[in-house]
């Protein structure tokens, strides 16, 4: 397994408009794009990287109010060391489509669920090929769906990174009690479809503090994408989304659903997240069968946007995890 400084394509991204070009050639040689009926025939976005001789297929599942253009960077690498890369974008996120958003730049869902279903059918539908290795990586709300995956459909992937998967919701000043009763209180009185509190829509307002990364650059480079293509622009979700999300993760953490789960999983935690709660993933890792959690202590949430002293050695964790022999 080589590191990150012997493979020598490793760069502060950001810092020069030639490694930024360098990617979206690269990208942009081999994307494939394209829709696929989703649940309730909603229209689906996806992308495809092929590579000749892959080692396997890496399916990317993104996370709440994210869609793909923020993983180029990741996807870069991955194909860089010889994999397919496949990732859809999730109902009511980018270019995928919603079932009556209220609010333009809102995350709605009527059920999780969907999310989950969405996913089976891109793997039938797009991904899966006969003598195909698939593996997911899987970050934040994206972790949650393919938690929910592996616990209702096994035998498709044969390795899972979880990155700071949402097993519980971080709802701030609220309990996750008090915001669910909160939410259903809202849904009742036909106000689910109204942004959680505390939540607004996309604004462009430039915040690293609140953001999921501590690298400048990257960040910047994403938010400057995100206010040139609305249709990508996210801010927050509903109370639907909220109340949906809680039972989620409730349901993904009952152990007799994690023991169905009967690949290797590698999760990562942030020490710095403020998005998720970590003490979830031990509950998780405890139950599990194979799961390995790595915590990061100085990261934030999105470890694979973080500055390059984390990324290096977070991605030599990745790929030395998916190269390592199945026992």
């Amino acid at each position: 397994m080589i590191n990150h400084l012997e493979r020598g394509y490793f760069f502060e991204f950001g810092k020069s408009l030639e490694t930024i070009k360098r990617v979206d050639e690269r990208l942009n040689r081999i994307r494939e794009t394209g829709y696929f009926k989703g649940k309730n025939n909603l229209d689906i976005y996806y992308e495809a990287y092929m590579v000749e001789g892959e080692k396997g297929r890496i399916v990317i599942n993104h996370g709440f109010c994210e869609c793909l253009e923020k993983y180029k960077e990741i996807i870069y690498y991955f194909i860089e060391e010889g994999y397919s890369v496949f990732g859809m974008e999730h109902r009511g996120h980018g270019r995928s489509g919603h079932l009556g958003r209220k609010y333009k730049s809102q995350v709605d869902i009527e059920k999780f669920d969907y999310y989950v279903e969405d996913f089976k059918l891109f793997l039938d539908q797009i991904v899966k090929e006969d003598g195909k290795i698939l593996y997911l990586y899987a970050h934040s709300m994206g972790g949650a769906i393919g938690t929910l995956f592996l616990e209702a459909y096994p035998g498709y992937f044969k390795k899972a990174v979880l990155n700071a998967p949402m097993m519980q919701i971080n709802t701030g000043k609220y309990s996750n009690f008090v915001a669910e009763v909160l939410s259903k209180f809202y849904i009742a009185i036909g106000k689910g479809d109204e942004y959680i509190l505390g939540q607004k829509g996309f604004e462009g307002t430039y915040d690293l503090d609140g953001s999921g990364t501590s690298d400048t650059y990257r960040y910047t480079n994403h938010l400057s994408y995100l206010k040139e293509n609305e249709e990508c622009q996210r801010g927050g979700g509903s109370f639907r989304w909220i109340n949906e999300g809680i039972k989620a993760t409730r349901k993904l953490l009952k152990e007799e659903n994690i023991k169905k789960i009967d690949i290797p999983i590698l999760l990562f935690q942030a020490g710095n997240d403020t998005f998720v709660v970590n003490e979830a993933h031990n509950k998780f890792r405890d139950l599990a069968k194979n799961c390995t959690i790595v915590l990061i202590d100085e990261g934030k949430h999105e470890l694979y946007l973080e500055r390059d002293s984390i990324l290096h050695s977070y991605l030599d964790r990745v790929f030395k995890f998916y190269e390592l022999p199945l026992s």
